[in-house]
């Protein structure tokens, strides 16, 4: 795979030339199993042979879709600063995000698990990091423990995760670098997964319950 090192539109629009390529064949798995179940909540995708992005907003059980109707799910790795097919634990794993391209309007479950942490962490590597957050809030607050490591907020699409075409829409602030200016303002919503910029590696944690 190539390495990118550019901004998260170069990235996605890298990895759209990628894979689009290999349409039709699949790079994930269908289920990812946790521990058990204990509530869940299903992300409508109606855009076919775009990319959408989503994200846990806590530990999953299992991570539910149909095989036939995605072509290609994605994580990028900062280290690495490459695209790569997460593993059935990343699937499972809160404040992760995915790039998931679907074939047909189509959805995917999330399975909450019943024994999920309180806390949760993220290491994250200088430059681009691609993450989610654990509840609805203002970006300066949901990022607020690493917002001294932090420069710049990018957010994909102007409905991001939520593809069905509800919740908070970023309007022209999307797809365009946000500093911290406008932090007091953003709103990040579960779900959804976001670009961050970070001048130095630091760990990103989150209380989830």
């Amino acid at each position: 795979m190539k390495k990118i090192y550019y901004a998260p539109v170069i990235i996605a629009f890298a990895a759209i030339v990628m894979f689009s390529q290999a349409k039709g064949d699949f790079f994930g798995i269908q289920t990812a199993f946790g521990y058990g179940g204990g509530g869940g909540k299903t992300i409508v995708l109606n855009t076919p042979n775009a990319w959408a992005v989503i994200s846990p907003s806590t530990k999953l059980s299992a991570f539910n879709y149909t095989a036939a109707d995605v072509s290609s799910i994605l994580t990028y790795n900062a280290a690495t600063k490459l695209f790569v097919v997460p593993s059935a634990s990343d699937l499972l794993d809160p404040i992760n995000a995915f790039y998931i391209y679907p074939n047909k309007g189509t959805s995917v479950s999330f399975s909450w698990d019943a024994f999920a942490p309180g806390m949760t962490s993220k290491n994250l590597s200088s430059g681009w990091n691609l993450v989610g957050t654990n509840a609805a809030g203002r970006a300066i607050d949901e990022f607020s423990t690493i917002q001294s490591s932090v420069s710049t907020l990018y957010v994909p699409g102007t409905l991001n995760g939520h593809k069905n075409t509800t919740g908070i829409s970023w309007g022209n602030d999307a797809d365009r670098d946000l500093d911290k200016t406008s932090w007091s303002n953003s709103l990040l919503n579960p779900n959804d997964g976001y670009w961050i910029y970070l001048s130095s590696p630091t760990t990103y944690e989150k209380i989830l319950n």
